[in-house]
């Protein structure tokens, strides 16, 4: 049988180091203990391993002093996110030429929505690998920040439509200048227009939809929960 990947150990590695136990860091990865995150240490094969476990383990190890660059070493990514050209791609067994991938995550918004886009429990639901050039011409936002999600509802129709997927710089969360966020609306994740208004002390936020039939609000700066700023669409023609 072959041996463990050096992923695998150097992750083992890191936990010792954080002085944390197996069973602590499952608890708080939200995962049985002595099976799904024990997987990782003790019998995990492929030599990257997965970026949705990386980045929920980015905050539990942070205070203990682990960088997140070293961790991100092990989904075979820079401290950015972003893979370097000619990394093999996990589980694939193949090389990308011609430019660095970038690896984001798409989230489940429906799990996410108690946690936000960088809640500890959010639900992986896939990868996407892009290429860098892709994304830079439009965002210089690091890769860690980026997520992908699927518009629910239709509340930003005709310009988003339910079931189309945006991406989403978690990074930036402050509507000046205006623009389409996602926030969180007390029941769920949601995508809606966001502006400041103008000399309002505290700053309040005008959140609006592009679909008349839904009324507009406003909530202060601290209370409109907002996770990102939408700064790109996919869907197919």
């Amino acid at each position: 049988m072959p041996a463990i990947s050096a992923a695998s150990r150097k992750l083992k590695q890191l936990r010792q180091r954080a002085g944390l136990s197996i069973r602590q860091v499952a608890q708080a990865l939200g995962m049985e203990y002595g099976s799904s995150y024990q997987h990782y240490e003790d019998r995990y094969k492929k030599p990257l391993l997965p970026l949705e476990i990386v980045l929920k383990l980015v905050p539990i190890l942070a205070p203990a002093g682990i960088e997140a660059a070293e961790l991100y070493a092990l989904a075979g990514v820079d401290a950015t996110g972003e893979r370097p050209a000619g990394a093999a791609l996990s589980g694939a067994g193949k090389s990308e030429a011609g430019g660095r991938i970038l690896r984001i995550p798409e989230l489940d918004v429906r799990v996410a929505a108690g946690d936000g886009l960088v809640g500890g429990n959010a639900k992986v639901v896939e990868e996407w690998q892009l290429p860098s050039g892709m994304v830079r011409q439009y965002s210089t936002a690091p890769a860690s920040d980026l997520r992908i999600i699927t518009v629910m509802g239709d509340s930003m129709e005709p310009t988003l439509q339910p079931g189309q997927r945006v991406l989403v710089d978690t990074g930036d969360r402050n509507p000046s200048p205006p623009g389409i966020f996602v926030v969180w609306d007390g029941l769920g994740l949601v995508v809606k227009r966001c502006q400041v208004v103008p000399h309002s002390e505290p700053a309040r936020v005008r959140i609006t939809s592009d679909n008349p039939k839904y009324d507009a609000y406003e909530r202060t700066l601290s209370e409109a929960y907002i996770q990102g700023r939408v700064i790109g669409q996919w869907r197919w023609l």
